[in-house]
């Protein structure tokens, strides 16, 4: 998306439903020069805008995703519940890391430079995600707090009820 805006702005024509949106890409080139000054883009590659503007697009590991998750309350790489959540991760194709991001981090993709460069680095806790009181974790849904990148996940009984 952000490649087909950028050379929109760069042949000065945005076409949107059949209808030329001449204002509306004034007022956005105008505000994006404010920023950083279009032309400057011109050294860059589709795929390389792409990259800056939209972050990265990386295949997850389990092995990499250990590396840059910290557990936290008692739970370690070892722990059941976090093999089962980076064996899960792991399997995760680009569409369904997409949502997972966009729910643990607030973004659809990782920045430039990856999980590496969250700050702070992701966090694992094992909790009742709801802070209440329920017959089992297996009824209890994840949460998160975007802003630090903390995921609170119930202590599911099985990998199938985490995966679901």
């Amino acid at each position: 998306m952000w490649v087909a805006l950028l050379q929109s702005l760069k042949d000065g024509d945005l076409n949107v439903g059949g209808e030329t949106r001449t204002k509306q890409l004034e007022a956005f080139r105008a505000g994006f020069n404010q920023v950083f000054e279009a032309s400057n883009l011109q050294i860059f590659s589709p795929s390389e805008l792409d990259y800056l503007l939209c972050g990265r697009r990386e295949m997850w590991e389990a092995d990499t995703l250990v590396e840059h998750i910290k557990f936290d309350h008692g739970y370690t790489s070892k722990s059941p519940l976090v093999i089962n959540l980076l064996e899960i991760m792991g399997e995760f194709n680009p569409e369904q890391q997409r949502p997972f991001c966009q729910f643990v981090t607030g973004a659809p993709r990782l920045p430039p430079g990856g999980l590496a460069v969250l700050n702070p680095i992701s966090n694992n806790t094992a909790s009742n995600a709801a802070g209440g009181v329920s017959e089992s974790a297996d009824d209890d849904l994840p949460s998160v707090m975007t802003c630090a990148n903390y995921l609170k996940l119930p202590t599911y009984s099985t990998k199938t009820l985490m995966q679901i």
